[in-house]
């Protein structure tokens, strides 16, 4: 990973446009989806911008641009067509340590914008890091379609309740299993039904229990080969615990927040403990089947044990 994604909170933000064309108004119309403060200079500017300046939501300076203007400033776009000024405005932005993107050359980019699907405060972003913005554009079409209008207004719901959740719910695992109730009931894609479905789930909350669970996945040579169904529960556990000669790249695959071990042979102390504890535990295996059989007879019998 080349570039590494990061959402900065526009209020933070101090940004300077160079150019006032078609591509500079694009950048500003990005950049004033989020609350930063936004400065362009430029001999003249779009009919775009040119409203956007009437209506007081840019700062604008008619001229030509100079590195003072980089003072205050955290990010810099660079969208004019003079290659030398481009070069120079690179330069300028490294010395005052703001960063800059430079339209169109990826050399003078200290960093990329991505393509955005926006479902504020839900927000999906993807890069190919300059390397095929044909196939990057394919796969944001397709994520727009799949990815509902109204999943903003569903999240800004979720987070109105989290304080009730958590107050109600004494632990992380509880709190996790309450709200995988709600999001996979088919009752949350209607915004409607978001109080109803959250009253009856949380007056049913004495009866969630976490129960420990002991995922074994049979791990293959390459992530594709994962089934959906290993997938689904790698993402649900509370911890990885996987052999020597597993890749990273399969690894990574588990839910982020997971704790990650690697496997200590022999000793079946280090599962008891997390299934004791009511855990939900995925081993990532490239044993034979003789030494899962003693695994599996040393787990307490209690435990639900998954073969995938």
């Amino acid at each position: 990973m080349q570039y590494f994604p990061i959402f900065v909170d526009g209020e933070q933000l101090k940004v300077l446009v160079v150019g006032g064309g078609e591509v500079a108004t694009r950048k500003v119309e990005l950049m004033l989806k989020t609350p930063a403060n936004v400065t362009v200079v430029s001999p003249k500017l779009s009919t775009s911008l040119t409203q956007l300046q009437q209506d007081n939501k840019i700062t604008y300076i008619n001229g030509v641009y100079d590195k003072s203007l980089l003072n205050d400033k955290q990010l810099v776009f660079v969208a004019t067509e003079n290659s030398k000024l481009n070069q120079q405005i690179n330069e300028d932005a490294k010395y005052a340590k703001v960063l800059a993107n430079v339209v169109d050359s990826p050399a003078l980019c200290h960093f990329i914008t991505p393509s955005i699907v926006d479902r504020a405060p839900m927000t999906f972003a993807m890069s190919s890091e300059g390397q095929s913005p044909v196939l990057l554009r394919y796969w944001r079409a397709k994520l727009e379609t799949l990815i509902p209008q109204n999943l903003g207004e569903i999240a800004l719901f979720a987070g109105s309740k989290r304080q009730q959740v958590k107050d109600k719910l004494d632990n992380v695992s509880k709190r996790r299993t309450f709200w995988e109730s709600f999001f996979s009931s088919s009752k949350s894609e209607n915004t409607s039904s978001l109080p109803e479905l959250f009253e009856t789930l949380i007056g049913q909350t004495t009866n969630i229990a976490s129960p420990a669970e002991l995922y074994i996945i049979n791990t293959p040579d390459h992530p594709d080969k994962l089934t959906m169904g290993t997938l689904r529960h790698m993402q649900k556990s509370d911890i990885a615990i996987y052999d020597t000669d597993i890749g990273d790249d399969i690894i990574e695959l588990v839910r982020r927040d997971a704790e990650r071990e690697v496997r200590n042979h022999n000793n079946y102390d280090q599962f008891k403990h997390y299934l004791n504890e009511g855990l939900k535990v995925c081993y990532l295996s490239t044993q034979n089947q003789e030494a899962l059989k003693l695994l599996k007879d040393n787990i307490d019998s209690h435990i639900e044990i998954l073969d995938f």
